[in-house]
């Protein structure tokens, strides 16, 4: 039985991921699919990167993917397996770790990696058509390739830490981030004066130099992509929903983990590891714009080794299986608890859900159906126009219709390309919330309700 409770994490990460595979595509995904992976071959692929939404090696993988699809199982679902995959084998990666580091002794990494999985953010994430849990699989890999390294493994070491660490930065660049993080992780497992050792500078050195390697021959297509400024509103907004990030992922852990952290001071090399929990405000603060919170989201593997670092020294020998098994409840009772209860602060915060990565989102909300806009779209005339603003997302939509095989000549508002002028007579899609008089104006006519739903309406242009 103690052989099998080592499971648990991947079982409750399956389950949890498991229950919104079926959810309909957003924006990001469906842009993933319609431009950086079906229409590409795997050079392609590689080479088109207008815009940092192609996380290269995650979408080489999904096309991939794709070829093994032998039906019975709805396409998407199928997908989003692939996402699911790289994050239990992440889970799968940091438990192998955690055995060589805490003696075989199973509960700190069973409970830490149990919570997290249990988290809307690790299922939303865990699901998702990006590479973020490819991000999370690699991370993951990169630090058992240091813990090798500085374990007497050194050969097989270096090749998954170079492997790990290319593969990161070819899915999303920010991922440097996260391999910094594991880095300063590892100069614990060095020798005291790890500033003198060689090893210290060589495994810094792989992380520009895999940037480096991986963007060289795209570098015209990757320096443009650093002029697009994008970023989240403001930069205090961005680390007060960092913050929730760890809270909603870890919940009563973060707490118990920082206590633990401030008891675990063998040296100062331990130190230093606190330097991880404060590398989203480095970035928020030194860069010039602040990133969105979402490229933080693939800190959590390496967030996860402190919790449970922390959570070692707190459940020592003081506790008894009893205490454990409560605590245990307690957790997860208080992660299922913290799912609406992320979303009420979210609303109180006056977070807008089209710009929340992490507690309520509006594609995860039960009244998101890009279908429900094709259903729409099926009762308008073939003949007729049909023009989908961009707040109504209008790639998912172009998604399901051709699923369902709506043809209609679409035309959309979609970044750096809208849409300019409209014939009489043409339907527009747009969401709820929006204004018709605004659309009016643009397109120098009248607009005339036709039907509408929870999330759309429809209105003919005269």
């Amino acid at each position: 039985m103690k052989k099998y409770i080592w499971l648990l994490p991947i079982f409750s990460g399956c389950l949890c991921s498991s229950w919104v595979w079926k959810r309909e595509l957003w924006f990001d995904e469906a842009l993933t699919l319609l431009n950086f992976v079906l229409p590409l071959d795997w050079l392609q692929i590689y080479l088109t990167y207008p815009i940092p939404n192609n996380h290269i090696v995650y979408s080489i993988l999904l096309k991939i993917w794709d070829y093994c699809y032998c039906g019975g199982v709805d396409i998407v679902v199928f997908w989003r397996m692939l996402s699911t995959c790289c994050a239990v084998g992440m889970l799968g990666i940091v438990l192998y770790l955690r055995k060589q580091l805490d003696n075989g002794k199973s509960y700190p990494a069973i409970l830490t990696l149990t919570a997290m999985s249990v988290s809307l953010i690790f299922a939303n994430y865990a699901t998702a058509l990006r590479g973020y849990a490819a991000g999370w699989f690699f991370i993951a890999l990169a630090l058992l390739g240091l813990y090798n390294i500085f374990h007497e493994r050194v050969r097989s070491g270096w090749v998954i830490y170079c492997t790990g660490s290319l593969l990161a930065v070819g899915t999303v660049p920010t991922n440097l981030l996260p391999l910094a993080g594991a880095v300063i992780y590892a100069v614990a497992w060095m020798p005291e004066k790890f500033y003198k050792n060689w090893r210290f500078y060589a495994v810094v050195a792989v992380l520009p130099l895999s940037l480096i390697v991986f963007y060289l021959p795209i570098a015209g297509a990757f320096l443009n992509t650093l002029k697009l400024g994008e970023g989240f509103a403001s930069r205090s907004g961005a680390l007060a929903v960092t913050l929730g990030m760890y809270l909603a992922c870890f919940g009563l852990l973060f707490i118990f983990a920082l206590l633990g952290n401030c008891q675990q001071r063998k040296n100062w090399q331990y130190d230093l590891r606190w330097l991880i929990w404060l590398l989203p405000a480095a970035a928020v603060g030194l860069l010039h714009r602040a990133p969105f919170p979402r490229v933080f989201v693939t800190l959590l593997p390496v967030l996860a080794m402190l919790v449970i670092d922390g959570i070692a020294v707190m459940a020592g020998q003081r506790w008894r299986n009893f205490h454990k098994a409560i605590f245990f409840m307690l957790v997860l009772c208080t992660q299922i608890l913290l799912i609406p209860g992320g979303m009420l602060a979210a609303e109180k915060l006056q977070l807008s859900k089209y710009e929340d990565d992490f507690f309520h989102p509006w594609y995860m909300l039960p009244r998101y159906r890009a279908t429900a806009a094709v259903q729409l779209l099926q009762e308008q005339r073939a003949d007729r126009v049909i023009f989908i603003s961009f707040a109504a997302d209008p790639l998912p939509v172009l998604f399901y219709a051709m699923n369902m095989n709506v043809q209609r000549e679409f035309r959309c508002d979609v970044p750096f390309n809208s849409v300019q002028q409209l014939p009489r007579g043409a339907i527009l899609l747009l969401r709820c919330d929006e204004s018709a008089e605004h659309y009016a104006k643009r397109f120098n006519g009248t607009l005339r309700k036709l039907s509408g739903n929870r999330q759309y309406g429809l209105f003919e242009l005269y």
